[in-house]
């Protein structure tokens, strides 16, 4: 049996993970370089992180994914959510549609999304800013690069929102050898039923 790791975790501790992150706050169990993280090969059952891969550097993020998925056992996977999804985000202010944190979807919303407002972290500023933008293309290349051929992306609404829209997204990718895409979905929405109502909104799940 492998780890179950919680990548980027900040000050959200998961039970039943190692919560990691390059600082210690109260819920870190171990402080690492995500940009270069190092794991045994074949220690990983689990790798999961929420709203964190857009804080890597655009030049780290493939050597981050080989690094996590040269870990994964035979039946491990990587899901990665909380990633914004730039298309939706562009069209619902083009819309001048409801915001998720305010009435209008206005620039501050589209900046919350594609810089992460930096400026409410004075000490960590750099961390805390979005160094990436992603829609399926990025996702697909980023994933390829990496040498994953088993995966599946996905878009939803946060439970969080005043007004849910699907601006967030989201890859399971799996180690198996071949790419069922029915299994990958069913498993998916399978873990990501532990965060319904709070990182996830399911019945906004749609598989892209």
């Amino acid at each position: 049996m492998g780890d179950h790791v919680h990548l980027g975790c900040g000050n959200d501790k998961l039970e039943g993970f190692i919560n990691i992150d390059v600082r210690q706050t109260p819920a870190v169990d171990r402080v690492m370089n995500l940009e270069t993280p190092e794991f045994p090969p074949g220690s990983i059952d689990i790798a999961y992180s929420n709203a964190f891969f857009e804080h890597i550097y655009r030049n780290k993020r493939v050597a981050h994914l080989k690094a996590v998925g040269n870990a994964l056992t035979q039946n491990g996977f990587i899901c990665y959510i909380g990633i914004p999804y730039f298309p939706n985000i562009a069209k619902f202010y083009m819309e001048q549609g409801p915001g998720t944190s305010n009435d209008v979807f206005d620039l501050d919303t589209v900046y919350r999304y594609t810089h992460g407002d930096p400026e409410r972290n004075e000490v960590y500023w750099e961390e805390q800013l979005h160094k990436s933008l992603f829609d399926k293309d990025e996702v697909t290349e980023l994933l390829r690069l990496a040498n994953f051929s088993s995966y599946v992306i996905f878009i939803y609404a946060y439970p969080g929102d005043k007004h849910p829209a699907k601006v967030n997204m989201g890859f399971f990718v799996t180690s198996w050898k071949h790419h069922y895409r029915s299994m990958q979905i069913k498993t998916a929405k399978a873990f990501l039923k532990q965060f319904e109502k709070k990182r996830v909104l399911l019945d906004t799940l749609t598989f892209i």
